[in-house]
């Protein structure tokens, strides 16, 4: 008879609780959508904020360039959407955007590094020690410079046009890599035109936190941070 019972009381559930008990299971689900699509974004900007600097090679990085084309040079697919992006809202505001540098093979890199050595040795003024480390603050030693990655451009020298990026970048995801007085942070001479991307949330918090992302990722991954990556 318990089961006759139980028969009884199942049948007396009134059908509009059945339609709010359906649109809350709708809508748990919804939610549950939204918020691993978020993860799965999160997951995907975080792999953009892998750090390369003098003392973490492109090599123990985990990141291989997916290479592209944009205005003639080769960078990572991840950011043609986003560079494009940033360079029509700069044409927009009245600018003239030239990209002068973006992804570099190792042997580009060595080709420029050991032309900046002799172009620095030629004033007979230096030792090739010293060239050497001049060199390495201005362009990067091969294998440490994130123009390997394909997730850095360099813009033509323009002064208007670097004073709008400061103030704009971020907002599509690219970050002042190098700015002034960031040199024993960055390990690189302060450069007004090189410019990362490293995903909307960390470039905006970045720029928010006026810091270089060697700070912002000691500060949410700790010192040894090198790779943020899932």
């Amino acid at each position: 008879m318990p089961s006759e019972h139980l028969a009884v009381k199942r049948r007396k559930i009134k059908p509009w609780i059945l339609i709010v008990l359906g649109v809350l299971a709708l809508a748990l689900l919804i939610l549950l959508g939204f918020r691993l699509k978020g993860w799965r974004h999160q997951g995907q900007e975080s792999r953009m904020t892998v750090l390369v600097n003098p003392w973490n090679a492109v090599e123990n990085s985990g990141f291989s360039p997916n290479l592209t084309e944009q205005d003639g040079l080769q960078i990572d697919k991840s950011i043609k959407k986003p560079l494009g992006e940033l360079l029509s809202a700069a044409r927009q505001a009245g600018f003239s955007p030239v990209l002068t540098a973006a992804y570099r093979t190792r042997e580009e890199q060595l080709e420029l590094f050991d032309a900046t050595v002799r172009d620095l040795l030629a004033g007979g003024e230096l030792s090739e020690n010293e060239a050497m480390e001049i060199a390495a603050m201005r362009v990067g030693r091969p294998g440490t410079s994130e123009h390997e990655l394909g997730l850095a451009v360099d813009f033509a020298e323009d002064e208007a046009l670097f004073s709008w990026l400061r103030e704009n970048a971020w907002r599509y995801g690219f970050i002042l890599r190098y700015p002034n007085g960031s040199e024993s942070l960055t390990g690189r001479d302060a450069d007004p035109g090189h410019y990362r991307y490293v995903g909307a949330a960390a470039a905006e918090q970045i720029h928010a936190m006026n810091a270089t992302l060697e700070e912002y990722l000691s500060l949410f991954y700790g010192d040894s941070a090198q790779v943020i990556f899932e």
